[in-house]
């Protein structure tokens, strides 16, 4: 209760809920990293991808400070929330995970220019102080796109991630269509995946 009067988070919830444009330097934040929700996989859980790879050597990380970057990813945790339960209302069934598909191409820039390890601190400090106050909600995660020189990067960011969440990680080297196949339609499939989704 007191993370959430802090932090506003029911103004946050009013805001998503109503349509409200968030403040300026959460739109800047959410502009800086390309995530896109796809549309609801075959079990009715909404499906997020973005391309991770392409943030971590962006130097996007550096551009906005801490607390910026908490209370965007605020908006992106409640926007989760507010996805499931619209889901749930729209399907008829119960939903309460979603899906998550990260592209890591580009994370070889990032090692090689050493941005990621920028990130890496961002990353732990929006575990520890806000994403640590919400229930789990990620039922599935996908990186793909990931190159065997990326492995040490990852293995630095599992380490602080929780044993439960990084127990749901699974790791491709390409594009893993088969298995997007067998989680969800070729209409959320994003198109340069290989799907139908014209997303952007």
């Amino acid at each position: 209760a007191q993370f959430r009067k802090e932090y506003r988070s029911d103004v946050i919830v009013h805001n998503i809920w109503n349509n409200l444009s968030p403040p300026a330097h959460v739109q800047k934040c959410k502009a800086m990293r390309v995530a896109i929700w796809a549309g609801t996989d075959y079990n009715s859980r909404p499906v997020v991808f973005e391309r991770l790879g392409q943030f971590f050597s962006s130097g996007n990380a550096t551009l906005m400070t801490e607390e910026e970057w908490e209370e965007s990813y605020l908006y992106f945790l409640e926007t989760h929330f507010c996805r499931v339960r619209q889901t749930s209302m729209n399907s008829g069934v119960a939903v309460d995970r979603i899906v998550y598909f990260a592209d890591f191409s580009g994370v070889v820039s990032s090692i090689m220019n050493r941005k990621i390890w920028k990130v890496i601190p961002l990353l732990k400090r929006l575990v520890k102080k806000v994403e640590s106050h919400y229930p789990e909600i990620v039922d599935h995660i996908t990186l793909f796109n990931v190159p065997t020189i990326a492995s040490a990067a990852y293995k630095g960011v599992r380490g602080f991630l929780d044993p439960v969440t990084a127990d749901k990680i699974e790791l491709f080297s390409g594009v893993p269509l088969e298995r997007f196949n067998e989680l969800m339609g070729e209409n959320v499939i994003p198109k340069e995946y290989g799907g139908r989704n014209d997303c952007d």
